[in-house]
């Protein structure tokens, strides 16, 4: 298990937005294969992750996707894009909910 995924496990346990936040935005950066987990636990951070919304902005609007490899993808790459891409609508509405 990699950082995003045990700082998302320390987020779910302990709640310390603060100190986690920065290491899920770095996993999310460092290992693209995490950001499904990691876009889940933004979405349930809420308004708590408001510093993480050009994150999530900028995957939303990224024209290669996330999992997009040389030489081709197969469904499940599709299937774990949308998911990704809801996690992310998801947490960027309940990021900005919070900021009114």
């Amino acid at each position: 298990m990699g950082a995003g995924p045990r700082a998302a496990a320390l987020w779910r346990v302990t709640g310390e937005t603060e100190e986690v936040l920065p290491v899920l935005l770095a996993a999310w950066e460092e290992n693209r294969h995490v950001r499904v987990d990691i876009a889940e636990c933004l979405a349930e951070m809420g308004p708590a992750a408001s510093a993480a919304q050009l994150v999530v902005l900028t995957e939303l609007t990224r024209r290669r996707r996330h999992n997009a490899r040389e030489g081709g993808s197969g469904t499940h790459d599709v299937h774990l894009d949308e998911k990704l891409l809801t996690l992310c609508r998801a947490a960027l509405a309940r990021m900005e909910r919070g900021a009114y």
